[in-house]
């Protein structure tokens, strides 16, 4: 029997002490999970909740949020993967001059394939900026 290709989803923003910007104010659940949506993918539920970001002693560091989704799909693992890394290429928003775009910058993103001797295909991505820790999973098996 198949199983569809799965993305779990779990994104950490974190907010500074400052007070948050209205846009980021106004971002909602989906919002956020639109912007790493496959396209095509089901989603199946979603849900936000206190990231409880917290130092040894147990006090708050900043004000944190988690939120997490699985979308399913009927694409091959290969096909997902490669969406996102096109999708997470840095973008160069100038010919002339090579000048990465703000959303970018400073970015870190990592793949990761953890499918050898094991009877499913899983690979993660990991994507952290300043303010936000992104997790993919993406999972196939028999």
């Amino acid at each position: 029997m198949n199983i569809l290709s799965a993305v779990l989803l779990i994104a950490t923003l974190s907010v500074a002490a400052a007070p948050p910007s209205a846009a980021a104010e106004k971002r909602s659940l989906m919002g956020m999970i639109a912007e790493w949506h496959y396209p095509q993918s089901a989603i199946n539920g979603a849900e936000m909740a206190d990231g409880m970001t917290i130092n040894a002693n147990g006090d708050r560091t900043v004000q944190s949020l988690v939120c997490k989704t699985v979308m399913t799909t009927d694409a091959p693992v290969a096909k997902v993967v490669v969406y996102y890394k096109n999708k997470l290429k840095p973008k160069v928003i100038s010919d002339d001059k090579v000048k990465e775009d703000k959303a970018t910058s400073g970015r870190s993103v990592t793949f990761h394939d953890d499918s050898e001797g094991r009877p499913f295909s899983v690979h993660v991505i990991l994507v952290n900026t300043e303010l936000t820790s992104t997790t993919l999973v993406i999972t196939r098996g028999e």
